[in-house]
This record gives C-alpha cells, structure tokens and sequence, in this order.
C-alpha cells in the first residue's frame, strides 16, 4: 500500500472523502435542479477571480480546466454581462489581467442563494443538534483551507 492510499484510509482521510463525495452531490443536484443561463465554468472563472484578485486568461483557464481560446469565450460572455473587465498588466504590457466586477460579484451571490433555496427543503428537518453539527463543520473546513470564500456575503476585495 503506497502512502497517499495509506493517508486516505486515515479516519480523516475517510470523512474528507466522503465530505468531497457529497459536496460533488451538492454541485450535481444544483446544476440539474437550476440550470442558469450560465455554466458551471462561468461561475467556476467569477469565483476564482473573487478568491485571487486579478488574473491572466493563461492562469484562469488553467485554474477552471478549460483551454485558453475555451476561456477566452467564457471571459467574452462575461465581459458582456459586466460581470468581469480586463486591464493591461502594469507588469507586462503584453498580458492582460481579467478582474470580477460588483456585477460578477453579484452573479455570483444570486446563483449561491439560487442554489441555496433549491436545496434547502431537504434540510428543513434537521434538529438544532445538527444544524450545529453543520456550523461546526463549517468553521473547522474555514480554519483549515486557505482562500476565501465567494459564499453570499462572504465576498472577498
């Protein structure tokens, strides 16, 4: 047994992979239950850039898993709803750096709280206990992994 698949059968190994496995749940039933007028990499490109600040196209694509001329078409989309807006890189006057806008921010906050309300009923029955529970996993995943979070509310810059 190697050491990454020994890490893995940690007990917290475990419960980070079952964590992932419903998280994946979570974006799965979003986008089939809601599907916006954009696509998951929209959203995946405004978040990224609400998390780091400004960014080239040749980072942002690699960071979305899309290809630089794919990024290129998602940031002319969004450019056109004012979600994003590009600048010349004070550090290459060669680049370009893409940044969200308030109205990428925005998007952003609508389609969490869009996602939100379609998952919310099969929550409504949880105890107080749980809901803790919740809370508790919550804070523990903000104070161990770095970055931000575009949650609504919570953005960043």
């Amino acid at each position: 047994m190697g050491v990454k698949q020994e890490k893995l059968d940690t007990g917290t190994g475990r419960i980070l992979a079952e964590l992932l496995g419903r998280v994946w749940q979570i974006n799965r039933m979003a986008s089939t239950r809601s599907p916006g007028g954009l696509s998951p990499s929209h959203y995946r490109t405004l978040g990224l850039l609400a998390d780091r600040g400004a960014c080239r196209v040749g980072d942002l694509a690699e960071g979305v898993h899309v290809s630089q001329p794919g990024m290129t078409k998602i940031l002319h989309v969004l450019a056109e709803l004012g979600a994003v807006e590009r600048a010349q890189d004070p550090d290459d006057s060669r680049a370009t750096l893409v940044s969200v806008t308030p109205t990428g921010r925005a998007l952003i906050r609508r389609r969490s709280e869009e996602i939100v309300a379609l998952l919310l009923p099969s929550f409504t029955a949880l105890s107080e206990a749980e809901r803790t529970t919740l809370r508790d996993a919550v804070d523990i995943l903000a104070k161990h992994m770095p970055g931000t979070s575009t949650a609504p509310g919570k953005e960043t810059r």
